[in-house]
This record gives C-alpha cells, sequence and structure tokens, in this order.
C-alpha cells in the first residue's frame, strides 16, 4: 500500500512537469516571432537582408520605428474607432441576439423551440461564410447607404458578419445559466429586457467580456473589408497600411517588421489587461457545464 501510495505523487509530479514543459515549449514557439519581429525593426535595411532573422543587431537603430510611427498614427486611431465601436456594438446585439433565442429554447411550445433551433443553425452557418463571396452585395450596400470611405460604412459592414459571430459565442455562454433565474424573473413580472441586463448579463459578464476581447481583436485584424470599402489614405485601417509598406518595386523590411510590431501592440495591450477576464469566461463555461 505505501508503494502505491507513493506512485501516485510521483505520476502526479511527472504529469505536471511534462505539461509545464509543453506550454513552455508552446510559449517559445509563439514568441519567436514576435521576437524576430522586434529584433529585426531594429537593425538597418541592409541588415535585415544579410543577417539571420533571430540574430540581434550589432549596431540597433530606432530609425525604422521613427519612420513609421508618424504615417501610422492614423490608421491606428482609424482602426480604434471602428474596431471598439464596432466590437462593443456587435457583443451587444450579439448578446440580445443569443438571449432572444436562449428564451424561445425555454418555451414550453414546441414549435418555437425547433424554430430557433433551425433559425440559430442558420445564423451559425453564416458566421463562417468567407468575405470574398458576399464582398459584393456587402459593397453595393454600403454605397446605397453613402458608407463608402466612412467610418459609418467601415462599423455597418463589421456588424454584417460579427453580431452572428457573438451571436454564437454568447449563446454558448448563456446556455449555462439555469432556466429557474429566468423564470423567476418573469414569475416576477420583469419585462425581457430587464431580464437580460439585470439578471442574465451579470451572471454571463465573463463571457460577455470574452466575447468582446474575441470580437475586437478580430475587428482590428480585418484585412479584406476595410481593403475593399476604403480608397482613401486618410481612411485606411492597421491592416491595409502595414500591408502597403511591402511594395511592388521594393520593400525596406526593417520598415515593415517595425510597422508589423507597432500595428499589433493595441490588440496586445488589450489582450494582456484584458486576458484574465477572456480566461475567467472560459472557466466560468467550464464550471456551469454541469448546471
Amino acid at each position: 500500500m505505501r508503494s502505491i501510495s507513493r506512485r501516485k505523487p510521483r505520476a502526479h509530479l511527472a504529469g505536471s512537469a511534462v505539461k509545464y514543459l509543453v506550454i513552455n515549449i508552446i510559449a517559445i514557439l509563439w514568441l519567436i516571432p514576435v521576437y524576430s519581429m522586434i529584433i529585426n525593426g531594429f537593425k538597418s535595411d541592409l541588415a535585415v537582408t544579410s543577417t539571420p532573422v533571430l540574430v540581434p543587431p550589432r549596431t540597433p537603430t530606432a530609425g525604422p520605428y521613427l519612420a513609421v510611427v508618424g504615417p501610422l498614427a492614423r490608421p491606428i486611431l482609424n482602426s480604434l474607432i471602428v474596431a471598439v465601436s464596432g466590437s462593443v456594438i456587435a457583443t451587444i446585439l450579439g448578446t440580445m441576439g443569443a438571449y432572444f433565442f436562449y428564451s424561445l429554447s425555454t418555451s414550453w411550445r414546441r414549435t418555437l423551440t425547433v424554430l430557433s433551433d433551425a433559425v440559430f443553425a442558420i445564423i451559425a452557418m453564416g458566421t463562417f461564410i468567407p468575405y470574398q463571396s458576399t464582398i459584393i452585395p456587402l459593397t453595393r450596400l454600403i454605397v446605397s447607404l453613402n458608407g463608402l470611405d466612412t467610418f459609418s460604412g467601415l462599423i455597418i459592414a463589421m456588424l454584417v458578419f460579427y453580431v452572428p459571430t457573438a451571436a454564437l459565442l454568447m449563446s454558448i455562454f448563456l446556455a449555462v445559466i439555469p432556466r429557474s433565474v429566468v423564470e423567476a424573473a418573469r414569475i416576477d413580472s420583469a419585462s425581457e429586457l430587464k431580464i437580460l441586463f439585470r439578471v442574465v448579463l451579470p451572471l454571463a459578464f465573463p463571457g460577455f467580456i470574452s466575447t468582446l476581447i474575441f470580437v475586437l481583436i478580430q475587428t482590428w485584424n480585418n484585412f479584406f473589408i476595410p481593403l475593399v470599402l476604403t480608397t482613401t489614405p486618410n481612411m485606411r485601417l492597421v491592416p491595409v497600411a502595414v500591408q502597403a509598406y511591402t511594395g511592388g518595386y521594393g520593400t525596406l523590411y526593417n520598415e515593415s517588421f517595425a510597422v508589423a510590431v507597432l500595428g499589433s501592440l493595441v490588440p496586445l495591450v488589450i489582450f494582456i489587461f484584458l486576458g484574465r477576464y477572456f480566461i475567467r469566461g472560459l472557466m466560468a463555461l467550464g464550471a456551469g457545464k454541469g448546471v
């Protein structure tokens, strides 16, 4: 019995060691491209092309970063306006949509439940439609609304794609909320909006933040929509501005690395400060599976 009890702690320690080893390997593999971009942004263009990408610069220079920070300031401001506004609106509307289907799924009427599942399945499939297949009708819609080269047009275009995504993600978090809580609020004659914002949303707030972070990063990194719906340099978003540093006749590689680093700082900082809420949302989801 003693030998068996000794084997269990050893097996547990061995399993933990393997897990930490795998996590560290994944972290190193993830950090290698980041490290490469940062150090190559401090090299001259000649040094970038003549030395390995993982070798630090012998004579570091901040010239590439200083050269791109000015031209990138306006795209960063544009991306903040579009990404923050679009992600917040998309997450709120997606939460309302997810609650609507959650309410139908809790209905005692079988017809409403079947209809809810069918419509939600269609919306879920819509989240996997490629941008390229819908860009012509989307562009015509934005042009008809006089939204070409405007923040409102970009935000509307983002909402078309990311409201279903937010609804799909929030439906996963709302599914673990006990139905008895919602039923108790209905017995107290609370309206559906009051139940959503005062009962359901506080319980699903970690999931709301997780969805908001996900949609925000996706909106910030979206390249195809702003590429098609913007035609003037003043309305460029960060992904389009970063791509502009790769020219057809020549590329300044050190500035390309520098602009890639600066363009990714905002979502990186957002995830660093809000990442714990993202993890809490995933943990809350896992804890609620048994409800």
